[in-house]
C-alpha cells in the first residue's frame, strides 16, 4: 500500500519541478521587456552625455570660383567650392569671406592625392571629409560647411 501512494506522489511533483524554471524564465523575460521599455519611454538621465552644441543660425552660402590644381600624379581636378557661413561672418566684412584659406586648403590637401585615388569614391569621399575639416579649422568656427559644387578630373 505504501508503493501506491508513493507513485502518485512523485507524478505530482515532477509537473511542479517543470513548472517552477518556466515560471523564473517568464518573470526574467517581462522584466528585461519592462526595464526596456522603461528606457524608451523615460529615455536617458542625460547624465554623462555632452552639452548639445548651441544652434548656429546659417548664413548665405559664397560660391568661390572654380579652382585647378595637379594631383600628384600630375593629373589636373578642377573644383568648384561653396562655403556657408554664420550671419556674423558674412556682415562682419563688407567684401563677404575671403576664399584663400579654403583654397590653400584645397590645394595642400588634394594636391597630395592621385587620380586613381580620387577616382575611387570611399577614398575621394575620405579626401572631401579631410578637406571640410580643415576648411572649417582655418575659419575658426565662421563655415558651417563646405560644399563641394563641381568636380571634374583629367
Amino acid at each position: 500500500m505504501s508503493t501506491a501512494t508513493a507513485a502518485p506522489t512523485a507524478a505530482a511533483a515532477e509537473p511542479a519541478k517543470k513548472k517552477k524554471p518556466m515560471l523564473v524564465i517568464i518573470v526574467a523575460v517581462l522584466a528585461l521587456a519592462g526595464g526596456g521599455g522603461w528606457y524608451f519611454l523615460k529615455g536617458s538621465s542625460g547624465e554623462g552625455e555632452a552639452a548639445p552644441e548651441p544652434v548656429v543660425e546659417s548664413g548665405p552660402v559664397v560660391d568661390l570660383d572654380p579652382l585647378t590644381l595637379n594631383l600628384a600624379d600630375g593629373r589636373y581636378l578642377k573644383m568648384g567650392l561653396s562655403l556657408e557661413v554664420t550671419e556674423e561672418a558674412a556682415a562682419a566684412s563688407e567684401e563677404g569671406v575671403s576664399g584663400a584659406k579654403a583654397r590653400d586648403a584645397a590645394i595642400t590637401i588634394l594636391g597630395q592625392r592621385t587620380y586613381e585615388q580620387m577616382l575611387a569614391p570611399k577614398t575621394r569621399t575620405a579626401a572631401i571629409n579631410a578637406l571640410t575639416k580643415e576648411i572649417e579649422k582655418r575659419y575658426d568656427g565662421d563655415v558651417i560647411d563646405v560644399y563641394v559644387t563641381e568636380l571634374v578630373m583629367q
